[in-house]
């Protein structure tokens, strides 16, 4: 998917995506593989270093989205900056530089207009509405770019999938109210079901027309890995940060990213198994 076009940064955006490339270089230098292929596509999208292997669990257990930025990464980093910085234009503006960093993709783009716009409407003390945010982001989107609309698959996957998070969700985890939810360690297993289960099933239709193949092992891989996904961002930033200063800094954040991303990468391979 091409980046979208924004004529008066496309000086900047080559020397941010030459940054992104010396993050993924070091991580690649503090992980084994294919630890660090997948931690460079969760952090900056860098996938196409990813073993063929592991790329077919993915693609088999639904979980190919974890290495395609999209919302779901963004968001992490939003609520993860909202909770760090009391200001609200640092933030903001790490958003719009991590998107174009990336590639400035749709789903990105759309999904960082959102965090954007409730990091705003947090700090003013300003009601914010996921619903209306979502209608607002893609249409100023549409309205900039059209062909995106009926062009761009990942623009419509993404506003599908968030369109489910946002009025599915509530009540498929009223339906699940049998689940274990703790928030100890983020293991809310209703809660990742839920929202799993949600952009499934709002994306559906667009899945099958386009790719024609359904994981009915989705929901559960997801649920599985999803706990563990925050946590290996944050020492993934971390280590592949840290490696801009001394390798040695890089490798020991390194480790505890290794643990999380090696839980990660097995259970995906033990749903792949059984497809």
């Amino acid at each position: 998917r091409e980046p979208l076009p924004v004529p008066f940064i496309d000086t900047l955006r080559p020397a941010l995506e030459r940054v992104a490339d010396s993050f993924a270089g070091n991580l690649s230098r503090a992980l084994p593989e294919p630890h660090a292929s997948y931690m460079s596509g969760l952090t900056v999208g860098a996938r196409s270093q990813i073993p063929e292997d592991v790329r077919d669990n993915f693609r088999k257990t639904g979980t190919s989205h974890l290495v395609a930025l999209s919302g779901f990464n963004v968001s992490i980093i939003v609520n993860s900056l909202g909770r760090i910085f009391s200001s609200l234009w640092f933030p903001v503006g790490c958003i719009i530089l991590f998107v174009l960093a990336t590639g400035a993709q749709s789903s990105l783009v759309r999904a960082a207009v959102m965090g954007s716009l409730a990091l705003v409407a947090n700090r003013l003390g300003h009601g914010y509405t996921a619903g209306k945010s979502l209608l607002y982001a893609s249409g100023v989107m549409i309205f900039f770019e059209p062909n995106i609309l009926f062009g761009d698959i990942g623009f419509q996957l993404s506003v599908a999938a968030t369109w489910g998070l946002i009025y599915l969700s509530p009540s498929l985890e009223k339906f699940f109210w049998w689940m274990p939810n703790p928030k100890f360690l983020n293991l809310k297993f209703r809660e990742h079901f839920s929202i799993t289960l949600a952009a499934q099933l709002a994306t559906l239709p667009l899945i099958v027309y386009y790719f024609g193949f359904i994981s009915y092992l989705s929901p559960f891989a997801n649920v599985l890995v999803l706990i563990a996904v925050p946590a290996s961002m944050f020492f993934g930033f971390l280590a592949g940060s840290l490696g801009f200063v001394h390798p040695v800094l890089a490798w020991v954040a390194a480790w505890p990213a290794w643990l999380l991303l090696t839980y990660q990468l097995k259970v995906i391979e033990f749903f792949a198994s059984l497809t």
